[in-house]
């Protein structure tokens, strides 16, 4: 048998419901010159006799006797594809029949780029659409606050990560994928495409909504681990203030809290201006984008909290306009 182009990898865990429909969107892929590695995480469902239903001779199923975790599934796989791309797959996900053949001619063609995902539609309890940065420097930017390539739709060189020993950390349960950007961000370059080329599933069964508190530790463990390659110095309540701008309260919100918030903000854009760590137009883009977004969470939590926001932000009519509205609905639509 030749030596396959792609190699697709499938972690699964769990997934019986769902598996079925993620295997056939791959097998039904207009490129076929790939091997298909599917995982199983010691699934204690029904998961394994979907799997086993598909005869293909491109599919590769290994088995492991106890659960490892999304990190460890990625990192055996990765380490026995044999193709010169590797494509990830979600195993309660879909793909879109061309996925592959786009992403594959494109890094055909860009031999700069080494990582490219694509845009996402969301499905299930949500059905949002869903855009990433085709700019390498916006998205590595991006990665300093959340995720900002798609876990799930990336295609990759193999070699890069060969070469380089990049592979995921295994002690991240969840959100593994956005820690492993980050520590290999200085190796590659990534782009996205702007066409859905992925469906992605939302719904109770997410591991990452399963596990919200995981998802707090998680965002904590990669936030310090980025703030020390920013060389930033910061303590706990600068770690909360980060949270707290991305949305994440842990408890309720206060005029003093938002002013921390800001001051931490301004540290950040001031340490990058002088350390020119990060793209710094992105890098204040992307930032200013969380804090006005953060207004809109602020607003149920009533005027002396919003005031305060309004008073160390720059006037934006937007969300005066959006207060207003807000007040009327609460005051007197409602009553």
């Amino acid at each position: 048998m030749s030596v396959p182009t792609v190699s697709v990898i499938m972690p699964s865990y769990n997934v019986g419901k769902y598996i079925g429909e993620a295997m056939e969107s791959i097998l039904n892929q207009t490129f076929n010159d790939f091997e298909f590695i599917i995982i199983d995480d010691a699934s204690s469902d029904n998961t394994i006799n979907e799997i086993q239903k598909h005869k293909d001779p491109r599919i590769k199923i290994i088995e492991n006797q106890d659960n490892s975790g999304p990190g460890a599934c990625m990192n055996k796989a990765m380490r026995i594809a044999q193709g010169k791309y590797i494509a990830r797959m979600d195993a309660d996900d879909i793909s879109h029949p061309s996925r592959i053949q786009k992403l594959y001619n494109f890094l055909e063609e860009n031999s700069s780029i080494d990582v490219c995902g694509c845009s996402m539609q969301l499905f299930g309890n949500e059905s949002n659409r869903v855009e990433f940065s085709s700019d390498h420097d916006e998205i590595v930017c991006g990665l300093f606050w959340k995720s900002a390539v798609p876990q799930g739709a990336v295609m990759m060189r193999k070699n890069i990560a060969q070469k380089k020993n990049l592979y995921y950390d295994e002690s991240f349960r969840v959100g593994g994928d956005w820690k492993f950007w980050c520590s290999i961000k200085n190796h590659v370059r990534f782009s996205n495409l702007k066409e859905i080329l992925y469906f992605y599933r939302r719904g109770e069964h997410n591991i990452t909504v399963q596990s919200k508190d995981q998802s707090m530790e998680r965002s904590s463990r990669i936030h310090r681990y980025l703030f020390n390659d920013f060389g930033i110095s910061f303590n706990d309540n600068d770690l909360k203030s980060h949270r707290f701008i991305l949305g994440m309260f842990s408890k309720e919100p206060t005029s003093i809290i938002v002013k921390s918030a800001y001051d931490w903000l301004q540290k950040l854009l001031e340490h990058n201006l002088s350390e020119k760590k990060y793209n710094h137009h992105y890098f204040k883009k992307i930032s200013y984008g969380h804090w006005r977004r953060l207004f809109y969470r602020l607003v149920p939590f009533g005027f002396s909290v919003v005031w305060s926001y309004i008073s160390v932000s720059r006037l934006n009519f937007s969300h005066i306009l959006y207060y207003m509205k807000y007040l009327f609905n609460k005051n007197i639509l409602r009553k």
